[in-house]
């Protein structure tokens, strides 16, 4: 299982607060690299409308003021209908989606200053994914592929994800994860990247609290992840609120 994760940093427009996204989607590795060329093969009519065969996708750019002016006014959106293309065709290959948001102003860089203690922000995450894989996978491993930030932000990070792998009993427990991550970038043609980068936006502006993008934003809440684990209700989303400080 390969799992792609994005970032995306935003501030709640009602509440004023800053926070963070940290999510990606689960793409089965024996059905990547046809999803690969099935999500070339969404966009493609969109090559010289919305952006070129070689360019990436941005969920930033395709999702902004300038979509919502022209669906609003024109009642069509190049951008807008792109974005809705790719995201159906996503639920429809029954990608899932994993995301923690953050308005904890300690833990939503999601940079792990401290290489020997893990941010509860990842251990969240990965909480959701090793359960998401024994349960519907087990045996096998996800291989977690974060999107390109900065050399340092990568050290800081794959120090701390690797040794709360490799020393932490509970880190010891996810063996459903694979113990190394990975970096990549998504320029070009990787659409795991790019899709999680989608899925990230349309997350962070659900919470900023753009409700005009709520058709797509309900895509991808029938994408998450929902079990029952020893009475109680455990989504593959978490929020970790203000209150939490201290927790």
């Amino acid at each position: 299982m390969l799992v792609f994760l994005d970032e995306s940093f935003r501030t709640n427009k009602r509440t004023n607060v800053p926070f963070g996204v940290l999510a990606g989607i689960a793409i089965p590795e024996d059905i990547f690299h046809q999803f690969q060329r099935d999500i070339f093969n969404v966009r493609k009519p969109y090559h010289g409308k919305v952006l070129g065969s070689d360019d990436e996708m941005h969920g930033i750019k395709l999702l902004n003021s300038a979509t919502l002016r022209c669906v609003r006014e024109k009642g069509f959106s190049y951008h807008w209908n792109l974005a809705l293309e790719v995201l159906q065709f996503s639920w429809r290959q029954r990608i899932k989606v994993f995301a923690v948001v953050c308005f904890r102003p300690d833990l939503r860089s999601f940079v792990c200053d401290d290489e020997a203690k893990l941010d509860m922000t990842f251990r969240y995450l990965f909480e959701r994914i090793d359960t998401y894989m024994k349960r519907e996978f087990p045996g096998r491993t996800a291989k977690l592929v974060f999107d390109n930030r900065d050399h340092q932000t990568h050290e800081k990070n794959a120090r701390a994800i690797t040794n709360f792998f490799v020393r932490s009993s509970i880190g010891l427990g996810y063996d459903g994860i694979l113990r190394v991550p990975f970096f990549a970038v998504s320029q070009g043609h990787n659409y795991g990247l790019q899709v999680a980068d989608l899925v990230t936006t349309i997350i962070g502006l659900y919470f900023q609290g753009e409700r005009s993008y709520r058709p797509l934003w309900d895509i991808v809440k029938r994408m998450f992840c929902h079990w029952r684990v020893g009475g109680r209700h455990i989504s593959s989303l978490k929020v970790i609120r203000q209150k939490d400080v201290g927790r």
